[in-house]
């Protein structure tokens, strides 16, 4: 996948511009504050419905106006993408046809984010990694969003069911089919880590980055359809004194270590950037194997990574299929396929 085109209109500081990016490695260099970030920051709110930066719609909506806009369009497979968003509504269209699906957005436009905050895949929240196995799951297993919504719909009634004291009769007749809802999602969690693992080694190898060994691992709350209906069983007192279901797939995690131990307690902040740049990296390439191609978006990495590690990252990009898009201040070597110059808001094509 790839964008050909990408129009934006009332989006932050940014009034009306376009850019033609180029396949390989575009760059937006300008000074702090000319909106290259902002560039990044629509097309994720293109292909995943939301900001990066921002929790809601109205701080992206330009100074003035009442909704701001984003047009793309992608080539292999090609199509056209459109969404425009108010403080209040969203209107969204594939093909110039409405479509209010985000999962349609996300399958045709799929993107890999690495920003500052980085870091949160090591060492933020278990849902922090979850989201991350969830997305790649999405884009590489075409039974997972299915079961991942049949399993949220069954545990919504089962926690509602546990907050009204339902009858044990009704409690099992909700857990039957949760139960084989969770054990389908987590089957393929750990599949999933099983062959992100395998990426991940080898792009240890590529890289040669300055990190100890990193393993991953997931650690379900219970394995199989029998074992998790007798896990509810043996916690429902619990979680009818409680009000919800504790234990299952909401609650799985995915385990990162370096060398022996646990990652975020044994790596510095720099080195957990490290770690969550080749899972992200990782992810980029296993999407590969499902024909999918996701866009990466990289935010400020001159500033992130020492020359070492930054040389080594832009070297192996350059040898990918995937389009990138990256911002810095000055611009790049000869790494770059096309560049960009960002100035207060407006945008034009260096090379």
């Amino acid at each position: 996948m790839l964008l050909t085109s990408l129009h934006i209109e009332n989006f932050r500081n940014l009034e009306s511009v376009s850019v033609e990016p180029a396949r390989g490695l575009n760059w937006l260099c300008g000074e702090n504050g000319a909106g290259k970030t902002s560039v990044l920051e629509a097309v994720h709110v293109l292909g995943r419905g939301r900001s990066f930066r921002a929790n809601s719609i109205g701080p992206l909506i330009r100074d003035g106006s009442t909704e701001l806009r984003i047009v793309a369009q992608t080539g292999n497979p090609a199509g056209r993408l459109g969404v425009e968003r108010s403080a209040s509504t969203w209107t969204g269209r594939i093909n110039r046809e409405a479509c209010v699906r985000m999962s349609e957005f996300a399958r045709m436009l799929p993107l890999v984010l690495v920003d500052p905050e980085n870091h949160e895949l090591v060492e933020g929240s278990p849902a922090v990694r979850r989201s991350f196995l969830d997305w790649g799951l999405f884009h590489v297993e075409q039974s997972y969003l299915s079961d991942w919504k049949r399993y949220n719909r069954l545990l919504r009634q089962r926690n509602a069911a546990l907050r009204s004291q339902a009858s044990a009769e009704m409690l099992d007749a909700l857990e039957r089919p949760m139960a084989a809802a969770a054990a389908a999602v987590e089957m393929l969690r750990e599949q999933y880590v099983r062959a992100l693992q395998q990426e991940l080694s080898q792009l240890q190898t590529e890289l040669m980055f300055h990190v100890e060994h990193v393993g991953l691992g997931y650690r379900p709350c219970a394995s199989g359809v029998d074992a998790y209906g007798s896990k509810w069983r043996e916690t429902r007192t619990r979680d009818l004194e409680q009000g919800f279901t504790r234990d299952g797939p909401h609650r799985g995690e995915l385990l990162i270590r370096a060398g022996d131990r646990a990652a975020a307690p044994r790596l510095s902040r720099g080195q957990m950037k490290l770690v969550a740049l080749m899972l992200k990296l990782a992810q980029m390439r296993l999407a590969r194997s499902a024909d999918c191609e996701p866009v990466l978006l990289l935010d400020d990495p001159v500033s992130e990574l020492d020359c070492y590690h930054l040389d080594s990252l832009l070297n192996w990009l350059v040898f990918q299929p995937n389009q990138a898009w990256i911002t810095a201040v000055e611009r790049p070597a000869e790494t770059a396929a096309a560049v960009f110059h960002v100035e207060q808001g407006k945008i034009h094509a260096v090379v």
